[in-house]
C-alpha cells in the first residue's frame, strides 16, 4: 500500500533536489563571473602599467630634446649678444637658462626610479651646468673686455667640447630609454596574449555554464508542467462542480471529472453525515454489484481513511473488490485509490477509484489538492438542500419574508462594498504588474550597459594595439630627425635671421635702400624656411604618433567668437567681408579636442583670406547625418581647378605651384590639417571652381570616439617641378599638403 504521506515525501525530495541544483547553478554562475572579472582586471592593469611606462619613456625622450633645445637657444642668444652687444639679444639666452632648469627638474622626476638613468642624469646635469657657466663667462667677458676678448674666449673650444659631451650623454640616456620601452612593449604583448587566453577560457566556461543552466531549465520545465497540469485539473474540477447541484448530481459530476482526468473506469463517492457515510453516487459499477450503501468510522479501509484523512493506494488487489461492468462483461481493477474529501479539517466524504494500470503520482497529488474543494462543494450542496427545505418552510411565513428581504438588501450593499474593495485590490495588482515590467526594463538596460562596457574595453584594446604598431614603425627615425634636424638647422638659421635683422634695421645708416631691401628679403626667406621646418616638425610628430587627442566639451559659440577676434582685423585690412554663423540645428556643445579643431579651422580661414582679393569669406557650422558637425569655410577667391583639388593635399603642393606664383607659403598647412582631421575621426573635403571661389569642409563627430579613427594611408609623392632640387627620401615628406 502506498499512502499520500509517501507520495508527499517523494515530491518533497524531488523539489529539494531541484532547489539544490538551482543553488549550485547560481553559485557556479557567480563564481564564473567573479573569476572572469578578476582575470580581466589583472590583464587590464598589466596593459595599463606597460602603457604608463611607454608614456614615461617618450616623455623622457621629449624632455631630453627640450634640454638640448634650451641649451642651443641660450647659445643663440649669446651669439646675438656677442655680435651686437645689445641687451635685447640676451632674451633668448635668459629664456634658454630658465627652460633648461625646468626641463632638468622634470627629467629628474622622470628618471628617479631608474638607477642607471639617475647616474646618466647626474652626468648630463653637470655637463649642462658647465656649458651654461661657459656661456655666462663669455657674456661677462663681452661686457667687460669687448667683442675681441669674447671671440678669443669663444675660440678656446671649451664650449664645443662640453656640448659634444652633452650630446653623447643625451644619446646614452636615449638608448637606455629605448631599451626600457622595448621591454614595456614585450610586457604589453604578453598581457594581450594573457587576455586572449582568459577570453578563450571564459568562453569555454560560459558554454559549460549554459549547458548546466539548460539542464536545470529542463527540470524546472517538467516541474512547471506538472504544476500546470494540477492547476488545470483543479480549474476543470471547479467548473464541473459549478451550479446549484444536489449532492447526488455533484457526486456524479465529480466522478465523471475524475474518470476523464485520471482514466479511472470505476468509482464511488460516499457522503458523510452524523458519523456515518452514505453512498451518494457510482460510476462504471454494475447495479447488482456488492457495494455497501453506507459504512461507519473505522469500518473497513474506507472507514480507516475517513478517520486518518489520508489517501490510501492498493496495488494488485485480489478478487472480490470494486467491479467494473458493462453490457459486454465485467472485470476487477488491479489498483485502488481511496481518498478523503475534507471541509474545515473534517472528512465529510470518501472517494474510491479503481484502475487497471498503476496509479500516476500526479493523480494522487490532484486528489490531495482537490480534497478541500470537493469537501466544501459537497457541504455546500448539502447546505443547499437544507436551504431548499428552509425556503419551502419560509414560503409559509410571509411576514418573515419581508424582513428577510430587507436583510438581503443590506447584505447586497455589503457585497457591493466588498466588490469595491475587490476592484481596489485589482487596481493595486495592476500597478504592481506595471512596476514589475519597469523593473524588467531596468534589468535589460543594465544588461545593455554591461554590453556597452565590454565593447568599450574591446575598443580600448584595439586602440592600444594600433598605438603600439605606430610607435614601433615611427619612433626610430623620428627620434633621429628631432634630435638632429631641429637643432642643426635652427642654430645657423637663427644666426642668419639675427644678422639679416641687423642689416635690415640699418642702425648705422650706411646701407643703401636696395641693400636694406636685400637684407629684408633674406630675413623674410629665413622666416619662411623656419616656418617650413616647424611645419615639418609638426608633421613628424603626427607621423610618429606623438600627437594626442584630448577631448573636452567645446562650446561652438565661444569658438566662433574667438575666431572672429583673430580674423576680423585681417579681413578689414584686406577689405573683405567676414561672416561666422552657427546653424540652428547644430548642437551647442561638442566633445572633441578644441585646440586641434581651432588649428584646422584657422589654417582654412587663413588660406581663404590669403587667396581672396575681393568679396567675402565665411565660416558656417552646421549639423549633418550620423551625429556629425561640419565646419564650412567659403570664399570668393581665385578657386582651384578640378585636376588640382586632390593634389593640393599632397606634400609641398599648392594650387598656384608655378615658379612665378603670386602667393607664398610652406605648402604644409593642409597636410597637417588633414592628418589632424583624421585623428579627430573626421575628414576634410573641398569644392571649388576656378574664378568662383572655394568651399573647404571639415567634418568631425559630435562625440570623439577613438575606435572611429582610421589608420593613416601613405600619400603619393608630389610631382617635382623641372629643375627643382630632389626632395629627401623620407616618409615625412610624403604626407598630404595644402594649397598654400
Amino acid at each position: 500500500m502506498k499512502t499520500a504521506r509517501d507520495t508527499t515525501a517523494s515530491n518533497s525530495l524531488a523539489h529539494s533536489r531541484v532547489t539544490r541544483w538551482a543553488v549550485l547553478g547560481l553559485t557556479i554562475g557567480i563564481a564564473f563571473f567573479v573569476i572572469s572579472a578578476v582575470m580581466a582586471y589583472f590583464n587590464i592593469e598589466n596593459v595599463r602599467s606597460s602603457e604608463r611606462e611607454i608614456r614615461r619613456t617618450h616623455a623622457v625622450l621629449t624632455t631630453l630634446d627640450d634640454v638640448l633645445a634650451a641649451v642651443l637657444d641660450a647659445e643663440t642668444g649669446q651669439r646675438g649678444y656677442l655680435l651686437t652687444g645689445r641687451e635685447t639679444y640676451l632674451e633668448p639666452y635668459a629664456a634658454g637658462l630658465a627652460r633648461a632648469e625646468g626641463k632638468l627638474r622634470k627629467l629628474d622626476m622622470l628618471t628617479r626610479a631608474n638607477p642607471n638613468q639617475r647616474e646618466n642624469f647626474a652626468g648630463l646635469q653637470d655637463r649642462v651646468g658647465a656649458r651654461l657657466r661657459i656661456l655666462a663667462e663669455v657674456i661677462n667677458v663681452r661686457k667687460a673686455g669687448g667683442i675681441d676678448a669674447a671671440i678669443a674666449e669663444l675660440n678656446s673650444d671649451r664650449g664645443k667640447t662640453v656640448m659634444d659631451s652633452i650630446r653623447e650623454q643625451v644619446a646614452r640616456m636615449v638608448r637606455e630609454e629605448q631599451g626600457i620601452r622595448d621591454i614595456s612593449l614585450v610586457a604589453m604583448a604578453d598581457a594581450s596574449r594573457a587576455a586572449i587566453v582568459s577570453a578563450v577560457v571564459t568562453s569555454l566556461s560560459g558554454i559549460g555554464l549554459t549547458i548546466a543552466i539548460f539542464i536545470l531549465f529542463m527540470r524546472n520545465s517538467r516541474s512547471r508542467e506538472r504544476q500546470q497540469w494540477l492547476q488545470a485539473a483543479q480549474a476543470d474540477l471547479g467548473k464541473a462542480m459549478m451550479g446549484d447541484k444536489t449532492v447526488a448530481e455533484l457526486a456524479a459530476a465529480i466522478l465523471g471529472f475524475l474518470h476523464d482526468r485520471t482514466g479511472s473506469p470505476a468509482g464511488a463517492l460516499f457522503k458523510g453525515e452524523g458519523g456515518s457515510f452514505r453512498r451518494a453516487n457510482m460510476l462504471g459499477v454494475p447495479g447488482d454489484a456488492a457495494i455497501p450503501d453506507q459504512f461507519a468510522l473505522n469500518e473497513g479501509l474506507m472507514g480507516q481513511v475517513a478517520v486518518d484523512g489520508r489517501i490510501l493506494v492498493l496495488n494488485d488487489v485480489p478478487e472480490g473488490y470494486l467491479t467494473v461492468g458493462s453490457s459486454l462483461g465485467r472485470a476487477a481493477p488491479r489498483h485502488l485509490v481511496i481518498a478523503p474529501a475534507t471541509a474545515d479539517g473534517t472528512v465529510n466524504a470518501v472517494i474510491e477509484l479503481g484502475f487497471f494500470e498503476p496509479v500516476d503520482d500526479r493523480v494522487l497529488e490532484m486528489l490531495d489538492a482537490a480534497s478541500g474543494a470537493i469537501g466544501i462543494a459537497l457541504r455546500s450542496a448539502r447546505f443547499r438542500e437544507q436551504l431548499q427545505d428552509a425556503l419551502e418552510e419560509t414560503m409559509r411565513q410571509a411576514s418573515e419574508l419581508q424582513a428577510q428581504s430587507e436583510e438581503l438588501r443590506v447584505s447586497n450593499e455589503e457585497l457591493e462594498e466588498q466588490g469595491a474593495v475587490l476592484r481596489d485590490s485589482q487596481a493595486r495588482l495592476e500597478l504592481q504588474q506595471v512596476e514589475l515590467e519597469q523593473t524588467n526594463s531596468q534589468l535589460e538596460e543594465q544588461a545593455q550597459a554591461l554590453e556597452t562596457q565590454r565593447n568599450e574595453l574591446e575598443r580600448a584594446s584595439a586602440t592600444l594595439q594600433v598605438r603600439a604598431r605606430e610607435l614601433e614603425q615611427a619612433s626610430q627615425y623620428k627620434t633621429d630627425f628631432l634630435a638632429n634636424m631641429s637643432h642643426e638647422l635652427r642654430t645657423p638659421l637663427n644666426s642668419l635671421l639675427i644678422l639679416s635683422k641687423l642689416l635690415g634695421d640699418n642702425a648705422d645708416g650706411n646701407l643703401s635702400a636696395e641693400q636694406v631691401r636685400f637684407a629684408q628679403t633674406i630675413q623674410s626667406s629665413g622666416n619662411d624656411l623656419l616656418n617650413l621646418i616647424n611645419d615639418i616638425l609638426d608633421l613628424s610628430k603626427i607621423e610618429a604618433g606623438h600627437i594626442e587627442i584630448q577631448p573636452t566639451s567645446v562650446p561652438l559659440a565661444r569658438v566662433l567668437n574667438d575666431l572672429e577676434k583673430v580674423f576680423q582685423p585681417i579681413a578689414n585690412q584686406r577689405g573683405l567681408a567676414l561672416t561666422l554663423e552657427l546653424a540652428e540645428d547644430c548642437p551647442p556643445v561638442i566633445h572633441t579636442d578644441r585646440m586641434r579643431v581651432e588649428q584646422i579651422v584657422k589654417n582654412l580661414m587663413s588660406n581663404a583670406l590669403k587667396f581672396t582679393e575681393r568679396g567675402s569669406v565665411g565660416l558656417t557650422v552646421s549639423a549633418v547625418a550620423n551625429d556629425r558637425v561640419v565646419f564650412t569655410v567659403a570664399d570668393t577667391g581665385i578657386g582651384i581647378s578640378q585636376d588640382q583639388q586632390d593634389s593640393i593635399f599632397n606634400a609641398f603642393q599648392q594650387a598656384d605651384g608655378s615658379i612665378s606664383r603670386r602667393y607664398g607659403g610652406t605648402g604644409l598647412g593642409l597636410s597637417i590639417s588633414r592628418e589632424l582631421a583624421r585623428l579627430l575621426g573626421g575628414a576634410i573635403t573641398v569644392e571649388s571652381k576656378v574664378g568662383a571661389g572655394s568651399r573647404f569642409m571639415l567634418t568631425i563627430p559630435v562625440a570623439y570616439d577613438p575606435a572611429a579613427v582610421t589608420g593613416r594611408q601613405p600619400a603619393p609623392v608630389a610631382p617635382q617641378a623641372t629643375g627643382a632640387s630632389p626632395q629627401p627620401p623620407l616618409d615625412l615628406f610624403l604626407l598630404p599638403d595644402e594649397r598654400s
